[in-house]
């Protein structure tokens, strides 16, 4: 318990990263019990904008990709190891989030849980690169 007081950020850094790290995990579980392409099936057969124009292929590689960055991502974490690639591809992923609902219209998602989720990420890689700066 110690080691979470190194300074005035390790603890808000690690509380951040446990968090990130359980809920991509379980996004990425829950899309993984779709079953593998389950996922990218239904993607590619949504009926938003976004799924109208961008070619079937490239939702369908998205798809499958996705589940697995999450879970990957949420491991990471939760293991603590390449964790500045984690929240990298977790800020590439929110941003690809951001992307498609202003694309389809949903601004109201992005305001109250794509925006802040990323905002709360930045806090997060600011923890932790200031809490890295008290390791000797």
């Amino acid at each position: 318990m110690k080691k979470w007081y190194k300074n005035e950020y390790t603890f808000g850094a690690e509380v951040l990263r446990i968090a990130f790290g359980i809920m991509f995990l379980l996004v990425g579980i829950k899309k993984f019990r779709m079953g593998f392409t389950g996922f990218a099936d239904a993607l590619v057969a949504g009926d938003g904008q976004l799924a109208q124009e961008v070619p079937n292929i490239a939702l369908y590689v998205y798809g499958l990709a996705l589940p697995v960055l999450e879970f990957g991502a949420g491991l990471a974490l939760l293991l603590k190891k390449y964790v500045k690639e984690a929240y990298f591809t977790i800020a590439i992923l929110y941003l690809t989030f951001i992307f498609g609902m202003q694309y389809d219209g949903n601004t109201a998602k992005v305001g109250t849980e794509y925006l802040p989720g990323l905002l709360t990420l930045s806090v997060a890689v600011f923890f932790t690169a200031k809490a890295g700066k008290g390791k000797k």
